[in-house]
């Protein structure tokens, strides 16, 4: 159910055209996200630190796009809620229960299998079978703190600074 749900706001935040939208989206995903990791691999540490980086990516976000655009209106045509409708009726019925069977029985038999290695190493996040992971992580939190300072040391555009 819950990858339904993810699979389900992933399509509709393509849809999307206004900022708040997008951002409402993308916090609905964060937190369907941050709660499939916690009850998939027991561990509540990294979910919360997926969550508090995404939020707070998201409050950047904010601040600067209610600089840029802070009297922008936002509506909801017809056509919209349509299409929105259209979208999550076809996606809950090509995932119905029916057709997701066959493929829940082959999950359940690799689960099973890997079950018990992964016992011994989701207690451990730095060790060397998890370590591509960890340096990725790194490096788009590097990347991500390098990009919001330069984003916000400028001294022109929405997000100048006044001082000198």
């Amino acid at each position: 159910m819950m990858s339904k749900m993810i699979i389900v706001i992933s399509v509709i935040t393509t849809t999307m055209k206004h900022p708040i939208s997008m951002g409402s989206m993308l916090m609905i995903q964060t937190i369907l996200v941050s709660n499939k990791i916690f009850k998939e691999s027991n561990m509540s540490w990294f979910a919360y630190i997926l969550f508090i980086t995404i939020i707070g990516g998201m409050m950047i976000m904010f601040m600067y796009m209610s600089s840029i655009a802070s009297n922008e209106k936002f509506s909801v045509t017809m056509k919209q809620l349509m299409l929105m409708t259209i979208i999550i009726a076809m996606t809950m019925i090509m995932m119905s229960e029916s057709s997701m069977e066959q493929f829940n029985k082959i999950l359940e038999k690799k689960e099973l299998m890997i079950q018990k290695e992964e016992t011994m190493y989701s207690i451990k996040f730095f060790n060397l079978n998890k370590m591509n992971l960890t340096i990725i992580t790194m490096i788009i939190l590097l990347l991500t703190m390098i990009i919001v300072t330069n984003i916000a040391s400028t001294f022109e555009g929405p997000l100048k600074k006044t001082y000198v």
